[in-house]
């Protein structure tokens, strides 16, 4: 009796004898064992007290049978959680009205520590005894301070079926009570209800069908019945069954149309958990699928509403553009439509920065959007923004009125060209001065010269002088020399009087027009860099400048020239004075880097087909300075994470990569968000391009298979380093662990940081590596495989136990003790098993040579 009584203390139903101080007039150890249990003295005293006190305990002492038969214990000493739907009472407020000659404050004590009156008092969800409660009598029937205390008491020790107790009581038991519709009070009733409806379709029915008599008796409801309802479902991941309810519900309960975008947050978390593919398109990845559906289905199902302001600006500040893109097409078929054009301005900026991928059918879908929110922004608000329309769209504004016939016929009336190529004869010809030149050109109306024409004239020219010269000319007399990259250096190093380049550029045996390629351009620049051929180098140098204006691009050239080189120090340097400026890299050079640094690997090995040997360490190269760019918001593609997570793993570089998993969390974590809302029109479409961006990279670096994998890199560890080595991750004294475990608790660490992490994906791989290690002999190709189970020197149980001990026991649920030869033995796929058949075949037809299979 005393062990069983000191195990009772530490349980919390010791509560309600601990705040007794007075009935413990014994210690424990002074205990008769031979009298009543320690609860019943304890209920004997209350009820004696309360015989001089409360009139009712009277009548309740002369029905003990009745009491008894009554009262339905809940499971001893489970306490439940309760939500909070308000403000919580810490005593019983509506035995204050029990007498009135009774002290208030005395009755409040009363009903605090005397737990068995409250059980007895809450227990009404029968038909037995009738008149016994409080809540039977006409006075307290109506209390609602008394059913709150009641519902909070049996919430807290019955849980659900507590609150289905009380909502019999109040339906059943006590007839003619309406419930309250406004206050704390109206939450904690409809809530509670509410919340255990949705796991119990007929009491939701009930609690509905109350709902719509109390409508339709009283003309009263609770205003956030719907709310609650819809979004309920909608957290389960229960879409249809929004739906179905929305239509339920919306009569009486849907005040206003619009009042269906309360259930718009609900529904972007409504996301079904996503086939984190690499190769998803775009529009799976940011849409919410699920939700998104259901939202639109709820607005079909209500006809005039006016959401769209709200609508569209969640879904921006959520970071999901492209639904946004796509719902403002739904609401405007729906004529719910912007009522001016700031409400699509930020959609407008986004669709101006956003360039779909490469890929048709949801490229086509974007682009569709995207032409009809132009046409709409063009046809509705024409006077609040310059649309940048294509030629075909629309008619130029200076066209002849008498010509307008003609140019919708066959084309617009255009100019006659002077042919360059007859230009650039007439200024060659030796016998023909420029001023005869001149005047013919002016003669015949000719309003421009081309490049060619330019660079006969100069180079027939006595220095830059004369022909900055002859330039002045040639405008005075209404003739233009182009808008050419050749044009321009013509006229600008003239104006400088640089006559070295301007003699290379003009002898040059480059056609003036390709100099407007900047592709040919950079390729002929880092071809020069490479010969150390400084005098055409510094030539295109000069071209590409005026290519680029002096811009960014400039510096991505010069980094691509630095890599093509092999100068890593001084593309790192460049690097950081493009931080410094607060730019970024552009993905031309990104690309550039990973091609130049990054061999070629065979898919699902860690075989690498390097040319030559570097002398730097490529990985971590790439690493520093991806780390960089996305640390200025540059845009970095997912996959180039994942190959270098591969590439980290796979050469058993550990530490990076646990360091690289965590700055991957911590970078593009949208815990917080981006403040939108507070930017200006410029820069609010860069910004939820970048939220967008942000959003979609961990999902796709940290996918299904990259999981797995991370659990398999843990367990690329020797088992003589694994003895050499205490593995302590917890920082708990005396607790070392087998270092094979460190892929879980990488997991495990970033799934504290929000990544979602598939359980069952992780149960798989961990069986996957103890059927290596413990399961039945089978041949392996793989190396580390044989060697691992060559020299592994631990057991079976030391391995599953510091494995659970990291996870949780709902690893492997237990089969560790039930069926721990099939835990290690798992299931091969068909065509493993063909594979290793096949292996098995090839290899008995050599029994004395050793034949070595690609790793």
């Amino acid at each position: 009796m005393r062990l069983a009584l000191l195990r009772l203390l530490k349980r919390p139903s010791a509560v309600s004898f601990l705040k007794n101080p007075k009935s413990q007039t014994l210690s424990i150890e002074q205990l008769d064992h031979s009298v009543k249990c320690l609860r019943c003295q304890v209920r004997g005293i209350h009820l004696r007290a309360s015989l001089c006190k409360d009139p009712l305990s009277k009548i309740r002492l002369e029905l003990p049978v009745l009491h008894n038969e009554s009262v339905t214990r809940c499971p001893k000493f489970h306490v439940h959680d309760l939500k909070s739907h308000g403000k919580q009472n810490s005593v019983f407020p509506g035995e204050a009205k029990l007498h009135a000659s009774y002290p208030i404050e005395k009755r409040k004590t009363q009903w605090a520590i005397d737990p068995e009156t409250l059980e007895y008092e809450s227990d009404v969800g029968h038909f037995y005894d009738i008149g016994s409660r409080l809540v039977d009598t006409e006075l307290h029937r109506h209390d609602f301070e008394l059913w709150e205390e009641l519902l909070r008491y049996r919430q807290r020790h019955y849980g659900e079926k507590g609150t289905l107790g009380i909502w019999e009581g109040l339906t059943q038991r006590a007839l003619g009570v309406d419930l309250p519709v406004a206050g704390a009070r109206a939450d904690l009733f409809w809530g509670s209800f509410i919340e255990a409806g949705l796991k119990r379709e007929w009491l939701l029915n009930e609690v509905a069908n109350y709902a719509w008599q109390l409508w339709k008796r009283t003309g009263k409801r609770w205003h956030r019945f719907h709310e609650t309802v819809v979004c309920g479902f909608l957290d389960r991941g229960l879409p249809s069954e929004a739906v179905r309810w929305h239509s339920k519900l919306q009569n009486p309960h849907l005040s206003h149309p619009n009042d269906i975008a309360r259930v718009l947050g609900a529904a972007l978390s409504c996301v079904a958990q996503p086939t984190m593919n690499l190769f998803l398109s775009e529009r799976n990845l940011f849409s919410s699928r699920p939700g998104l559906q259901a939202f639109k289905a709820i607005c079909c199902a209500t006809k005039g509403h006016k959401i769209y302001r709200i609508a569209i600006s969640t879904l921006l500040e959520r970071g999901r553009p492209l639904d946004a893109l796509f719902m403002h097409e739904f609401l405007v078929n729906r004529q719910d439509t912007p009522s001016d054009f700031e409400d699509v301005r930020p959609l407008w900026e986004y669709v101006k920065s956003y360039t779909p991928r490469d890929n048709g059918k949801d490229k086509n879908e974007v682009m569709e959007s995207r032409r009809q929110l132009r046409m709409f922004c063009k046809t509705a608000f024409k006077r609040q923004i310059n649309l940048e329309t294509n030629p075909t769209d629309s008619q130029p504004p200076n066209i002849p009125t008498g010509e307008t016939k003609e140019a919708a016929e066959g084309g617009w009336i255009r100019e006659k060209q002077f042919k360059d190529e007859f230009g650039a004869r007439l200024f060659a010809t030796k016998p023909l001065t420029f001023d005869m030149i001149l005047s013919g050109l002016q003669m015949f109306g000719v309003p421009a010269i081309g490049p060619l024409s330019l660079k006969e004239m100069a180079l027939r020219s006595n220095g830059p002088k004369d022909i900055l010269s002859k330039i002045e000319r040639l405008r005075k007399a209404g003739i233009t020399i182009g808008d050419s990259v050749f044009s321009r250096l013509v006229r600008r190093l003239a104006s400088e009087n640089r006559g070295i380049l301007l003699q290379d550029i003009l002898h040059s045996d480059q056609h003036p027009e390709v100099m407007d390629d900047a592709g040919l351009q950079e390729s002929l620049l880092l071809s020069y860099y490479t010969a150390r051929d400084w005098r055409p180098y510094n030539m295109t140098l000069v071209i590409l400048n005026e290519i680029l204006g002096g811009h960014i691009e400039l510096f991505d050239i010069h980094f691509r020239k630095h890599i093509a080189a092999e100068e890593w120090n001084n593309a790192s340097s460049l690097v950081n004075n493009i931080c410094q400026q607060g730019k970024a890299l552009s993905s031309n050079s990104i690309d550039f880097m990973i091609k130049q640094l990054l061999a070629p690997r065979v898919k699902g090995t860690a075989h690498f087909r390097r040319s030559r040997r570097r002398n730097v360490d490529e990985i971590g190269f790439v690493i520093q300075i991806l780390q960089q760019v996305a640390n200025l918001d540059g845009t970095i593609s997912p996959d180039f994470w994942v190959e270098v997570l591969k590439r980290l793993g796979m050469t058993n570089r550990w530490d990076e990569l646990r360091k690289l998993c965590h700055w991957l969390s911590y970078q593009y974590s949208v815990a917080n968000k981006y403040p939108i809302s507070t930017l200006d029109s410029e820069k609010r479409g860069q910004a939820i391009n970048m939220l967008a961006h942000k959003q979609s990279v961990l999902p796709r670096v940290f996918s299904r298979q990259m999981q797995m994998a991370i659990v398999a890199w843990g367990f690329k560890l020797r088992p003589q380093t694994c003895m050499m080595t205490e593995y302590r991750p917890f920082a708990v004294e005396g607790e070392s662990l087998v270092p094979w475990v460190r892929g879980l608790v990488l997991l495990r660490e970033l799934q504290e940081r929000g990544i979602w992490i598939w359980n069952s994906l992780v149960r798989r791989a961990c069986r996957q590596r103890l059927r290596v290690l413990f399961g039945r002999p089978r041949y392996s190709v793989r190396r580390w495989n044989k060697l691992l189970r060559r020299e592994n020197t631990y057991s079976a149980q030391k391995v599953i136990g510091d494995l659970i001990k990291v996870w949780g026991p709902s690893l492997f649920d237990g089969q560790e003790e039930r069926d721990l030869e099939g835990l290690v033995n798992l299931s091969s796929t068909k065509m493993s098993s063909r594979r290793t058949r096949r292996n098995v075949m090839w290899l008995a037809q050599f029994p004395n040579q050793v034949i070595k299979f690609p790793i």
